[in-house]
């Protein structure tokens, strides 16, 4: 009988140690987890306030008389080309926005690009200008897509119970400005 409490004994002990070995995984998951949430709000929000006012048909006719005003193409997420390997660590609710708005990054650094080709001096003035307007509704795309990845990290950094780096202010104004809604109805949207 002493044999079998004893076998009962280790056997309850290992797995205890396996759900508290569980357990603390979880923990440090969740922990990795708001960790890279945060870092990518601090990524995207650099990144939105560098495409933020490259927006209009102003910014196109600039972009034909002077080359390439927007500046060269912008690679330096880190944060995320850290996370495609294994998306699985971000929260559900914001992997969509995260991924579009990386996406449409990645596309408009494309059009930057074409800017210094030679195949794109060597256009017409009117598919130069064609072109640029395409690079001007790309980067307004992007500015859109980076508010609403900031709009979902926000909420979702809220709803764990976190102090939030609000950019909804600036948010608000951003997305009235691009859609041309009032800005108090485009922020209860996002």
């Amino acid at each position: 009988m002493d044999a079998i409490l004893g076998l009962f004994g280790i056997v309850v002990g290992v797995l205890l140690g396996k759900l508290l070995e569980l357990l603390h995984d979880e923990w440090r998951r969740r922990r990795k987890e708001i960790d890279m949430v945060f870092a990518l709000h601090a990524e995207i929000s650099a990144g939105w306030s560098h495409t933020g006012e490259i927006s209009t048909t102003v910014d196109a006719d600039y972009l034909l008389v002077n080359g390439a005003p927007v500046g060269p193409a912008d690679r330096t997420d880190f944060v995320f080309d850290s996370l495609k390997a294994d998306l699985s660590i971000l929260p559900q609710p914001v992997i969509h926005t995260v991924v579009r708005y990386y996406r449409v990054v990645e596309q408009a650094n494309l059009f930057v690009d074409f800017l210094e080709k030679p195949q794109f001096s060597r256009q017409d003035e009117a598919e130069r200008r064609r072109f640029a307007e395409k690079v001007v509704a790309k980067l307004a795309e992007q500015d859109f897509a980076a508010a609403e990845a900031l709009a979902a990290l926000e909420r979702y950094v809220e709803t764990r119970g976190y102090e939030v780096p609000h950019a909804s202010e600036a948010l608000a104004a951003r997305l009235s400005r691009i859609s041309g809604a009032p800005a108090a109805r485009q922020a209860q949207a996002v």
